[in-house]
């Protein structure tokens, strides 16, 4: 005997409470980390270990480049400073007849520009012993991650300066005191340029004193100037000790 087929209906799906589904709690699919096949976010040992080197290395180059930078801006520092002294001191020198508001104007800016100069020059060796330092405690932690001194490993130019104390200060002194005497010279020169006016203002001794005046509150100035710019480059050459290793990682 046949049978003919009957319909089946479909099962209809179990309802979820909606209390249920906030009761239940889904654990977070975690990813296997300790694979370190370079798929997560951690890396292998021998991948982070060169991972390291890569980043030290381009930081080391930054640094380089920033020290490099501070060092070209000096020297264009210097160069600018100069060549302004020199024109400004060149047209007063060859005036053919002493000149007040000249000789007064040489008094007044020539001096403040030179310690602008001076500070301007003082902030980039600031920034090139910075970065120098920087650069040697990068020196021994690469050193350190190659299995080598911190001191005498393949990277060691920056560390061998400072231990052995290689940094000359003479040119550095030589560099400051050319700016400042740039504007004491522009100083003396305004001075000798209002002598004439200001004796014919004032003859005999009182003009004699007037001048004497002038030209030892100006001293007096200076050399307050001077000891502050002592001190900042003091507690620059301070800050050039040889610096203690820094752990990157």
């Amino acid at each position: 005997m046949h049978v003919a087929p009957t319909a089946t209906t479909p099962e209809r799906p179990k309802e979820t409470h909606i209390s249920e589904l906030r009761n239940k709690k889904t654990e977070p699919k975690v990813p296997d980390l300790a694979i370190g096949n370079g798929s997560g976010p951690f890396l292998a040992p021998e991948e982070r270990g060169k991972a390291v080197l890569d980043a030290l290395q381009m930081e080391y180059n930054t640094l380089r480049t920033e020290s490099l930078g501070a060092i070209n801006n000096r020297l264009f520092i210097s160069s600018f400073s100069l060549a302004a002294f020199g024109l400004i001191l060149a047209g007063l020198m060859t005036r053919q007849s002493p000149d007040l508001p000249a000789g007064i104007i040489a008094m007044v800016c020539t001096p403040p520009f030179a310690k602008v100069c001076c500070f301007m020059w003082l902030g980039e060796y600031k920034r090139s012993q910075r970065a120098g330092r920087a650069v040697a405690a990068l020196e021994q932690h690469i050193n350190k991650l190659l299995g080598c001194s911190p001191h005498s490993g393949p990277a060691n130019w920056e560390t061998r300066l400072y231990g052995e104390g290689a940094h000359q200060v003479s040119p550095y002194v030589a560099s400051m005191l050319t700016l400042l005497g740039a504007g004491w010279s522009g100083f003396f020169l305004g001075l000798w340029l209002v002598t004439p006016a200001v004796l014919r203002v004032a003859p005999g001794w009182r003009g004699v004193t007037i001048l004497i005046a002038v030209a030892c509150t100006m001293v007096i100035m200076e050399i307050l100037w001077c000891l502050k710019i002592r001190l900042n480059w003091k507690k620059i050459r301070e800050a050039e000790m040889m610096p203690k290793q820094i752990d990157y990682v």
